[in-house]
């Protein structure tokens, strides 16, 4: 055991040194420093170790165990933002009893509003080769799939990104997503007027503007936001807005090589130098360009001067700049009402919480959920929101 207790401390003062700096990561700009993020990533990897060795030096009870519980207290925040415990069951069904009160003061104020986000990897096109002719859009691949989760999911504003239409454009298969759906209202968004891909925004509400947020000419990776006029379902007192951003940020665009360099290291657990090297360029370069692209976004969210919700997939895991940023004075979906672990990227990367709903005061999350039976590589994500406060003082 003297041994063992001999290693285990410098490996605890060297893990909780890694874990501090990993979790000092979103304050740093990738545009200064392109190889922090890296470490950013294997965060919860140095939280789960360091929990550990706090395990094995509590059991023993020495003074080292204090050194690493203060690296872990010290970073709870940041864990928090993968795991979460919360319980809402009770304030839903206290909500709903509310909502079906024959009092006025007692309903006012309880109405919710339920926005979804989704990444639907171009309907499956390019997982089905024989695919790649086929021009009505109701026949893409996986399209039947999809739709029985929209119909289920009756979210009032749905947010995709990388939507394909072959036949017709966007325009057309937004109009068929409306009426599958149920929508009134929907804004699509692509780079080219010719371009039969890009993003869609599905409302139940009236859109009253709409603008892209340009990347510029070198990506294909877009943003956007839509006006939505909120009416009070019962009472018709006021119509105040709510600005939703739909993001589809920068991602690391990795080859096929790529991955099989990942998929054979993690298999035969060999390291393969020259492919590990094409991969950290690609991910330092998908750093770099997506902290320009993020404060594009934030410059437009300041501009904003109304209740906002943040949604899309950020390509960026909890502990980075991305999700720094974009989070700042805003909620968290998940933080608020997510429970368990959450991982919304299936692909063969490491799973990691890539998308996520934001949103800011005075709106309240009462209800989070991800599902994972959907036809793509990430999960359809979507929050209940109480919006009543949007309505106080009319």
């Amino acid at each position: 055991m003297k041994l063992l207790n001999i290693i285990a401390f410098p490996a605890t003062v060297v893990l909780g040194l890694l874990l501090m700096v990993s979790g000092l990561v979103p304050s740093i700009s990738p545009a200064t420093n392109s190889w922090l993020p890296l470490l950013g990533l294997a965060f919860p990897v140095f939280f789960l170790l360091m929990s550990l060795l706090f395990l094995f030096w509590l059991i023993q009870r020495k003074w080292r165990s204090l050194f690493a519980l203060s690296c872990l207290l010290l970073n709870l925040g940041q864990a928090s933002l993968y795991v979460q415990w919360n319980d809402t069951t009770a304030e839903e069904k206290a909500l709903e009893d509310r909502k079906e009160s024959l009092d006025e003061v007692v309903n006012f104020g309880t109405q919710t509003f339920k926005v979804a986000s989704y990444n639907a990897q171009l309907f499956g096109l390019y997982n089905d080769e024989s695919s790649v002719g086929i021009v009505n859009t109701e026949y893409m691949p996986a399209m039947d799939s999809f739709l029985r989760v929209l119909k289920a999911e009756s979210a009032d504003v749905v947010c995709l990104q990388e939507v394909y239409a072959k036949a017709g454009g966007l325009k057309l298969l937004s109009r068929f997503l409306k009426a599958e759906g149920g929508y009134d209202y929907s804004q699509s968004y692509t780079l080219s007027a010719n371009r039969p891909y890009g993003m869609l925004v599905l409302s139940k509400y009236k859109i009253k503007r709409w603008q892209p947020i340009s990347f510029g000419p070198n990506t294909g990776n877009m943003a956007m936001w839509v006006d939505v006029e909120i009416t009070d379902s019962q009472y018709q007192r006021k119509k105040p807005r709510i600005r939703i951003y739909n993001l589809h940020l920068q991602s690391f665009r990795f080859a096929k090589q790529d991955y099989a360099v990942m998929q054979k290291q993690t298999k035969q657990q060999q390291l393969d130098i020259e492919g590990s090297k094409g991969i950290i360029t690609r991910l330092r370069l998908g750093y770099e360009r997506r902290a320009e692209q993020v404060n594009l976004v934030k410059e437009s969210m300041l501009a904003c001067d109304f209740p906002k919700i943040v949604c899309g997939d950020f390509n960026d895991i909890p502990v980075s700049y991305t999700y720094r940023e974009l989070s700042a004075g805003m909620k968290d979906a998940f933080g608020e009402a997510g429970r368990g672990l959450e991982t919304t990227y299936k692909g063969s990367m490491p799973s990691f919480r890539i998308d996520y709903i934001l949103f800011d005061n005075p709106m309240r999350a009462i209800h989070y959920e991800s599902v994972a039976e959907v036809p793509s590589d990430h999960k359809w994500i979507a929050a209940k929101l109480q919006i009543g406060g949007l309505f106080q003082g009319n």
